[in-house]
C-alpha cells in the first residue's frame, strides 16, 4: 500500500536538497580568496582542494552502516553541524596544513549528509510510488546556481567573511528548522533496512566490485563539473583579470545551463533512447568547450571582452551537455549488475572518490607545470569520451 508524501513532508525534504546544493558550493565562488589566504600555488592549492574526496570516500564507506544503526535524524543533525563548521573554518585558515585536516572532514561532513537525505529519498520515493529523486537532484542544483548568482551579485563589496559566514549561518538555521520538523517522518535506525537501499559497511568490503567501463564513464562524465567548481572563477581572475563578481559568470551560467537540462530532460529526449541523446550532447559539448577556450586565449590578447564573452559561452553550452549525463550511469551501473541498487549506487560512488582525486590531482599538476588553460582541457576531452563509455555501458556485462 501505497504511504502518499504530505505537502509539509515533501516540502521540508525540498529544502534539504536545495539548502545542501546552497551550502555546500557557497566557496566554488570565491575560491581565488581562500587560494590567496593560504598564498600557496596553483598547484598546491588544486591538491588541497582535492584532499576532500579523501574525507567524502571515508563516508562512502561506512555511512551506510551508520545510517542503518542511528536512523537519517541524528545524522542529518551531525553532518550538517560538522559542514557548516568546517566551511566556516576553511575561509579563515591561513595554513595548508590545517586547511587539508578541515578540508577532509569538510568532505566526510557533506557526503555523510548527502548519503542521509538520499536514503530518506529513496525510502520515500518507493513508498509513495511517486518519482521525486529527479526533482530533488534539480532542487540541489538549482541551489548551486542560486549561491553563484549571490557570489555574482554582491562579491565586489562584500568581504568573504561577511559573505560565507551568513549565509552559511542562514542555511544552516533553515535546515536544522527542516530537520526538526520532519523529525517524525525521518527513518529511524530500526526502520532502514536493505530494502531502502541503505549499505551496510560488510556489504560494502565483502562484495565490493568495480564496473571499468561504468566507472571511468562516469569520472568522465563528471570531472569537467568538478573542474569548472575548483577553477573556473580562479581561471576568470589570473587569465581576463575581471572583478570578483564578474569572475562567478562562467560558473554561474555552466550551473544554469545544468539546471535547464535536468528539468527538461524529459521533454528532450522523447522517444529517444540515452545513448542515442547522451552521444551527440557530450561530443558537442565537449567540442565546443574546447573550441571556446582556445579561441578566447588567443582573442584576449587583442580584445579582452570579446575573448571573455567567448570564454563565458562554452561553459553555457558544455553545461547543456553534461546536464543529464551523470545520473545515467547510475542506471547503467545497476543494469549491469546482479546486486541491489544501494550497493550499487555505493560502490561506484567510492570508486568515483578515489578517481576523481586523481583526476583533480593530476590536472592541478597540469597546471602548475603548464598553465590552467592547458588543464582544463583534459576534463573537455573527457566530456566527448562520454560517448564512447555510454556505447560500451549500453550493453549487459558480458554481452
Amino acid at each position: 500500500m501505497n504511504k502518499p508524501l504530505e505537502g509539509s513532508e515533501l516540502r521540508h525534504l525540498q529544502a534539504f536538497f536545495f539548502l545542501f546544493g546552497l551550502g555546500i558550493m557557497c566557496l566554488a565562488p570565491r575560491l581565488p580568496e581562500i587560494k590567496a589566504n593560504l598564498d600557496v600555488s596553483t598547484a598546491y592549492f588544486g591538491f588541497l582542494m582535492s584532499t576532500g574526496s579523501i574525507g567524502a570516500l571515508s563516508a562512502q564507506l561506512v555511512m551506510g552502516h551508520v545510517v542503518h544503526r542511528l536512523g537519517v535524524y541524528r545524522v542529518l543533525i551531525y553532518s550538517s553541524t560538522l559542514t557548516y563548521l568546517t566551511l566556516g573554518f576553511l575561509i579563515e585558515l591561513e595554513s595548508a596544513a590545517i586547511y587539508l585536516v578541515m578540508n577532509i572532514a569538510c568532505g566526510f561532513a557533506w557526503a555523510s549528509y548527502h548519503i542521509a537525505i538520499n536514503a530518506q529519498a529513496l525510502h520515500r520515493q518507493k513508498e509513495s510510488g511517486k518519482q521525486i529523486i529527479p526533482m530533488l537532484h534539480g532542487l540541489w542544483s538549482a541551489g548551486a546556481v542560486a549561491t553563484a548568482f549571490t557570489a555574482l551579485l554582491i562579491s565586489s563589496f562584500v568581504s568573504l567573511n561577511w559573505h560565507i559566514l551568513t549565509l552559511i549561518s542562514v542555511v544552516y538555521s533553515l535546515t536544522l528548522r527542516s530537520i526538526n520538523a520532519s523529525k517524525n517522518y525521518l527513518l529511524q535506525g530500526h526502520e532502514v533496512t536493505e530494502d531502502d537501499e541503505v549499505v551496510t559497511f560488510r556489504q560494502m568490503i565483502t562484495s565490493f566490485h568495480i564496473d571499468w567501463v561504468v566507472s571511468l564513464g562516469f569520472l568522465c562524465a563528471l570531472m569537467l563539473e568538478v573542474s569548472i567548481g575548483d577553477w573556473a572563477t580562479i581561471m576568470a581572475r589570473q587569465e581576463f583579470g575581471v572583478s570578483k563578481s564578474v569572475a562567478v559568470t562562467p560558473y554561474f551560467l555552466f550551473m544554469g545551463a545544468m539546471v535547464i537540462g535536468r528539468l527538461t530532460y524529459s521533454r528532450i529526449k522523447g522517444d529517444r533512447s540515452a545513448k542515442e541523446l547522451v552521444q551527440p550532447f557530450v561530443v558537442m559539448g565537449g567540442t565546443i568547450f574546447l573550441a571556446c577556450l582556445s579561441l578566447s586565449m588567443q582573442i584576449k590578447e587583442s580584445n579582452l571582452a570579446l575573448g571573455y564573452s567567448v570564454f563565458c559561452l562554452g561553459f553555457l553550452l558544455s553545461g547543456f551537455g553534461i546536464s543529464f549525463v551523470g545520473p545515467l550511469f547510475f542506471g547503467y551501473a545497476s543494469a549491469r549488475s546482479g546486486k541491489p541498487g544501494g550497493v550499487v549506487v555505493a560502490e561506484l560512488g567510492a570508486v568515483n572518490q578515489v578517481l576523481t582525486f586523481i583526476g583533480r590531482a593530476v590536472i592541478s599538476l597540469v597546471a602548475g607545470a603548464a598553465t590552467l588553460p592547458i588543464a582544463m582541457a583534459i576534463p573537455g576531452v573527457m566530456l566527448i569520451l562520454v560517448a564512447f563509455f555510454v556505447a560500451a555501458a549500453s550493453h549487459p556485462k558480458g554481452a
